[in-house]
């Protein structure tokens, strides 16, 4: 009987829990390439190449990155996940990247940061000078 009750109160529960936005960030070069996922209170998709030189992606800011899995207690875990150590707090886990994926961003970012535009380089790229 007591199971049941903790079943019933569990939606309850969970709706008490304040929402968090998260953001998720690929770092190309950093521990040769991660892709790290933060409840951080920021809906972002980025891609840091280092401190100052960042390209936004076309959704950054989209509803779906509110909410990325962390695979960290109590979400599901998944392997790939790891926990990643957070200045601001946050929680926050890391993957690494594939050698593909590595690539793919690395081109992503410097079509669109070098060879794209004046128009899109202001709107997606900051430091890239």
């Amino acid at each position: 009987m007591n199971k049941l009750k903790s079943l019933l109160l569990a939606p309850f529960l969970l709706g008490l829990i304040p929402s968090a936005n998260a953001g998720i960030y690929i770092y190309p070069f950093f521990n040769e390439g991660i892709e790290v996922r933060c409840a951080d209170n920021e809906p972002r998709h980025l891609i840091s190449f280092k401190a100052g030189r960042v390209m936004k992606f076309e959704d950054d800011g989209d509803e779906k990155y509110k909410f990325p899995e962390t695979y960290l207690f109590p979400e599901k875990p998944n392997d790939k996940y790891s926990y990643f150590p957070s200045t601001a707090g946050t929680q926050c886990s890391f993957r690494k990247l594939s050698k593909k994926e590595k690539m793919f961003f690395v081109k992503r970012a410097f079509e669109t940061c070098i060879a794209s535009d004046l128009e899109i380089r202001k709107k997606y790229c900051y430091g890239w000078n």
